[in-house]
């Protein structure tokens, strides 16, 4: 399972990529567990966290899902988590203005163009912003 883990700040961002998830069902517990045991296992064994993690998870149908992990409380040797899933998370990406024309759904939002998710570009995916974007940005097309 190719998991891509970075450090944001007092975040873990996990990334896994939708033809990485070909044996997961999100709607299983099961799944879910096994998913979040390799995850936590990777890091506690990278970056020592141990305590009471937030886990919020962004799943979209064209990316895969995004996950962030907060260790805000770090006591003990074992992990304590909460998780909160959003399913169906609209992801975006930024985009050059000359682009457009390859992309649908096109915005326009403080200086910057941006397209709804549906294949991999260079951009960073924005997946916590799109629907402020979505809403006080203007629509291209």
């Amino acid at each position: 399972m190719g998991l891509i883990i970075s450090k944001n700040n007092d975040l873990y961002i996990v990334k896994l990529y939708k033809n990485k998830m070909q044996n997961i069902d999100i709607f299983n517990i099961d799944d879910i567990s096994i998913l979040f045991k390799k995850v936590l296992v990777k890091l506690k064994n990278k970056y020592d966290i141990s305590g009471f993690c937030l886990i919020e998870v962004f799943v979209n149908e064209y990316y895969g899902m995004i996950v962030e992990i907060d260790n805000i409380d770090k006591y003990g040797k074992d992990i304590d988590v909460n998780i909160k899933f959003h399913i169906d998370s609209l992801f975006m990406n930024e985009i050059n203005d000359y682009d457009m024309d390859r992309y649908e759904d096109c915005y326009f939002y403080k200086n910057k163009y941006y397209s709804t998710y549906k294949n991999i570009n260079d951009s960073e995916v924005i997946y916590k912003e799109a629907n402020r974007i979505i809403k006080e940005g203007i629509k291209i097309k």
